[in-house]
């Protein structure tokens, strides 16, 4: 029997490896120690949905690797669902599994597309035509169907406000609904649902913005949490 390769699929404006900075921080290295190999394909930072999952179906299936676990951080979970729905014919995705997906669209990318302050305008400069994919009315109007014999799992992730690093909490306002200071909890509900992981968008992955607290479980286990989960 063999088991799907597990894929780690980075999010909006992210990368695989850039030097020695892994966006997954550490996660590569601890499934190695653990005995699993898994891969961490790059694809264009501020891709379309359509563009990016193009780009991970080259990648994985010029290989001879007969089954795939995806699991997508972020944006990383909508290119996952339009691979497995629109770019797999052989059928060779068995499992997706999103982790703070903005699902439903999030009103953080509404906020980057119209504000007419610096930072948004930033964003719009490097972060399009990505962003425009990643509102609640762009979600909305382009559906991603589910494909009948792929399972589908998801995680939300949430801090309260005050727990969220300075960055964040400015973003975490624009949600008014339960959040990691990008995606609500709501949105990132998908199939079956695992559960609310504590912690904000960018800890998921390895990188705090705040200062260690234990009272409020920070920094984030991720080393444990993707662990478990490529294993599972």
């Amino acid at each position: 029997m063999t088991w799907p390769v597990p894929v780690l699929l980075h999010g909006y404006l992210g990368f695989s490896q850039f030097g020695p900075i892994h966006y997954f921080r550490g996660v590569a290295h601890a499934l190695e120690q653990a005995g699993v190999h898994c891969l961490l394909p790059a694809v264009s930072p501020a891709g379309t949905i359509a563009e990016r999952a193009g780009m991970l179906a080259y990648e994985l299936f010029k290989s001879d690797i007969p089954e795939f676990f995806l699991l997508g951080h972020s944006m990383g979970g909508l290119d996952a669902r339009y691979l497995a729905s629109f770019l797999d014919p052989d059928r060779r995705i068995k499992r997706v599994l999103t982790v703070s997906t903005p699902h439903y669209g999030s009103p953080v990318a509404t906020w980057a597309l119209a504000s007419p302050t610096l930072f948004p305008a930033f964003i719009r400069y490097i972060g399009r035509p990505g962003l425009d994919e990643l509102t609640p009315e762009a979600r909305l109007a382009a559906p991603i169907p589910d494909r009948g014999d792929v399972l589908y799992t998801s995680y939300a992730s949430n801090r309260p406000l005050a727990e969220q690093s300075v960055l964040l909490r400015s973003l975490g306002r624009l949600i008014h609904d339960n959040n990691d200071g990008l995606v609500s909890v709501d949105s990132a509900r998908w199939g079956n649902f695992l559960g609310t992981l504590h912690a904000d968008h960018l800890e998921l992955i390895g990188w705090s913005l705040g200062l260690p607290n234990a009272s409020i479980v920070r920094p984030f286990d991720h080393i444990q949490f993707w662990t478990q989960a490529a294993r599972s």
